[in-house]
């Protein structure tokens, strides 16, 4: 089983990218006190996780100023593949609370990863994590599948 995380008061939480348009791989950096853990992710779900949180910022304090993001994070070697993603806000302490588990096979107990932060590290990370989905490959305007460097066999050409 792999090592399990806590940080009920993370100063780092953060999106992140690894390689080139295309080959792009995700991940959530997060940790406090100068002890950070890279978790490997797919993008549907930075996406998802960002908008989840746009939307409680909303219903919460849709006048959050976004905290000073962290800006290009570099990962070091990933300590695991994130499975399933949780959101809860803990009102008596004002702070989302996030909750990864590990993707394992199915008689493994997965690790877990909690990192608890305020909204405006919520308005920060998901303004980003949407930002930096949007830079992925550009579309085709004929068939919107994203296009390689190299070129795109449109199947709306033959």
């Amino acid at each position: 089983m792999s090592e399990s995380f806590d940080f009920p008061k993370a100063d780092v939480f953060w999106p992140g990218t690894e390689g080139p348009r295309g080959q792009r791989v995700f991940f959530i950096a997060g940790g406090s006190n100068g002890e950070l853990v890279y978790l490997r992710c797919e993008k549907q779900q930075v996406a998802a996780l960002g908008e989840y949180l746009l939307a409680l910022l909303e219903d919460l304090a849709p006048d959050v100023e976004p905290a000073e993001g962290h800006g290009e994070v570099t990962p070091l070697p990933f300590e695991w593949t994130i499975g399933s993603i949780g959101v809860k806000y803990d009102e008596p302490e004002e702070r989302v609370v996030v909750v990864v588990e590990e993707l394992t096979e199915d008689d493994e107990k997965p690790a877990t990863a909690r990192f608890c932060f305020t909204l405006a590290q919520a308005a920060a990370f998901a303004r980003f994590a949407l930002e930096l989905v949007a830079q992925g490959r550009p579309t085709c305007g004929l068939c919107g599948e994203p296009m390689d460097p190299e070129g795109h066999v449109c199947p709306r050409m033959n």
